[in-house]
């Protein structure tokens, strides 16, 4: 296949392979995307198919390529054959339609997400080139607490599980209400949410996570699972965790030079 030309494909194998063994990609679920800043000309030369009109207007993704997982794949399918699972798509210009040039032709459910996302990221940081949706089992968990409805409240804790997560994430992470899969009031509130944040948790939903390629965009989400998992760990014995001070929060943040980032969050 034609879509074998892209080196991107080995990523999206091997980060397909990972989701599913931790099982944060059950059946069809999660999805994630990546745009290309340039393609082999063999593909550039494909007419595609017939243009399929898009909910929103991205204008600034006129022109621009990206790799999407299909609707209805696996991940555990994706890792063995991506090339079946995975389609090439040309946004066409104008930002209101696209077409697939190669691979799967049925975009994930949540291409909306996807594409606000997208057009968001090239105006806020532009290397940011990859999109990843996932359902982690002990973020999901979490947000069906009713003193995690906050999103400040969820952040705030969940930052104080372990000493480095603050570093790597000093904006800490979004909070989404619950939206309808798919819908295109998902992919705005997401979009939205991306513009200050690396990662956003999808309530009762799971998360996603953007980054300059999809194994970045997987440490953050491993970052906020590893907080969780600490969180269940400790709550899961009778206690509530104490959680990193504010001293030491702040005495990190500013000797690593991060605490900028965290004062804008």
């Amino acid at each position: 296949m034609m879509l074998n030309l892209l080196p991107e494909l080995k990523e999206i194998s091997r980060i397909s392979g990972w989701l599913a063994q931790w099982q944060w990609s059950e059946a069809a679920g999660g999805n994630l995307s990546i745009r290309l800043d340039d393609i082999p000309s063999e593909l550039k030369d494909l007419t595609g198919g017939t243009p399929q009109s898009l909910p929103l207007a991205t204008p600034k993704l006129a022109e621009s390529y990206l790799l999407v997982s299909g609707s209805g794949t696996r991940a555990r399918d994706i890792a063995e054959d991506p090339a079946a699972g995975t389609g090439l798509y040309r946004v066409l210009p104008g930002g209101q339609s696209y077409v697939c040039l190669a691979g799967n032709n049925r975009p994930t459910s949540e291409l909306p997400s996807h594409l606000a996302i997208h057009h968001t990221l090239l105006d806020t940081r532009p290397a940011h080139r990859a999109v990843i949706h996932t359902h982690p089992p002990n973020i999901i968990a979490l947000t069906h607490l009713p003193e995690f409805q906050d999103g400040r409240q969820l952040s705030d804790t969940l930052f104080r599980m372990q000493s480095e997560a603050r570093l790597i994430l000093p904006e800490g992470a979004a909070l989404l209400p619950y939206h309808l899969p798919g819908s295109l009031e998902l992919g705005l509130a997401s979009a939205e949410a991306v513009r200050h944040h690396f990662v956003a948790l999808w309530r009762l939903h799971g998360a996603l996570a953007t980054g300059e390629t999809l194994s970045q965009a997987v440490d953050y989400l491993e970052i906020v699972d590893k907080a969780a998992r600490i969180y269940w760990t400790v709550t899961s014995s009778g206690r509530q965790p104490t959680g990193m001070t504010d001293e030491d929060i702040h005495s990190a943040l500013k000797k690593f030079g991060r605490w900028e980032r965290f004062k804008r969050s």
